[in-house]
């Protein structure tokens, strides 16, 4: 596998490495947490920003403080690719669904969609899968709910991937 795509000098590597352990930070307490000066660290931010390597922000929370409980993983065939105007409409509605955070699919033929989704509970999830089915019951098949209790959700971030990806500090 390739290092690397981009060259980072070892101040940008830990400046990833430390954004990567303990999320959001300021400036100034990466600074002095990689022990370089502030203004590197803003030079350091702006330049990975101009580059497409920083892109937003997404803070780590903690799901349950806000009520979720219940985590699945679905997996579905989707039978209806000669409707173009369908298939759009049904991959918009999960691109769009507040419960759904990651949706793909798979890239052969009769591959399947994966969508990862969190809801409240388990009637939250009954909802959604009487909606889903209601809208693209007829299109769909092979339709597979992996259900995964929060402690069992063993990863959740890029950290350790872009940790080899850049070879440490």
């Amino acid at each position: 596998m390739q290092q690397s795509s981009i060259k980072l000098t070892k101040s940008e590597k830990k400046f990833l490495l430390s954004l990567m352990e303990k999320g959001e930070r300021n400036d100034s307490e990466i600074a002095h947490g990689i022990k370089i000066s502030k203004s590197s660290v803003s030079r350091i931010r702006k330049k990975l920003t101009q580059e497409g390597v920083l892109a937003g922000v997404t803070p780590a929370l903690d799901l349950e403080k806000f009520g979720a409980s219940f985590y699945a993983v679905m997996l579905f065939q989707w039978n209806a690719f000669s409707d173009a105007k369908l298939t759009r409409k049904m991959e918009a509605d999960f691109t769009t669904t507040p419960q759904v955070v990651y949706f793909a699919e798979g890239s052969t033929p009769n591959s399947k969609y994966v969508a990862m989704m969190a809801f409240l509970d388990f009637e939250d999830y009954n909802r959604f899968l009487s909606e889903f089915r209601g809208k693209y019951g007829n299109c769909t098949a092979n339709l597979e709910t992996l259900f995964i209790q929060q402690k069992r959700v063993l990863k959740q971030s890029y950290g350790d991937l872009i940790k080899m990806l850049i070879g440490g500090a």
